[in-house]
């Protein structure tokens, strides 16, 4: 009986993982063929279907790996400086917006949202996390008199996360500046928070 190498596996599912989102990207979900992302990964079909029962799985599956990858990076966050704390965390949840196939697969979430209720609690899990680390160092930033005391922290974090998931809707407009819209993005929130350093 053969068994079965763990890094070797790892890595086949994560060049399909990867193969799949350029391909999602270029064409979409529902455009995108199993055959598109055979092609994009560099491997067979019965290699993708070892892996992935369908496609639907493999688009579940893309959209998990980032959701692991945020959700520890955040947990591995140094809290003791709040500010420098909040700032990774916006970040860490603004840093697709570099890549260049952002505004494509943001397209290609926004049309399975209402069809495929999965995706919605795949996206919430990283939004819930980031919402409730960003409301705990709103808190801690309004105790120590480096932010505004008359928001509610949760609505706070609420508005943060509304204008970046703003930002996701217009990075596929043409001329979209990654780094000038984030520069842009720290000086609305800290306008809006009042944010401060003692």
């Amino acid at each position: 009986m053969r068994t079965v190498d763990p890094a070797r596996h790892a890595a086949r599912r994560a060049q399909i993982l990867a193969g799949a989102a350029e391909a999602f990207a270029q064409k979409g979900y529902d455009r995108t063929t199993v055959k598109d992302i055979c092609r994009s990964s560099g491997v067979g079909s019965g290699t993708l279907f070892h892996y992935f029962t369908d496609k639907r799985a493999i688009f579940h599956a893309v959209l998990e790996a980032d959701r692991d990858v945020t959700l520890a990076d955040l947990a591995d966050l140094d809290m003791r400086d709040p500010l420098s704390a909040f700032w990774h965390v916006v970040e860490r949840i603004t840093q697709d917006l570099r890549d260049p196939t952002a505004g494509a697969l943001t397209l290609a979430i926004l049309g399975q949202l209402t069809v495929d209720p999965a995706i919605g609690e795949i996206l919430g899990a990283t939004d819930a996390y980031a919402q409730a680390l960003l409301a705990d160092l709103i808190t801690r930033l309004q105790a120590d008199g480096q932010a505004d005391p008359d928001w509610d922290a949760a609505h706070a974090a609420q508005w943060v996360h509304s204008v970046i998931d703003g930002l996701y809707l217009r990075c596929m407009d043409d001329g979209f500046d990654a780094d000038h819209e984030l520069a842009r993005l720290r000086l609305v929130i800290t306008r809006m928070l009042d944010l401060r350093t003692r």
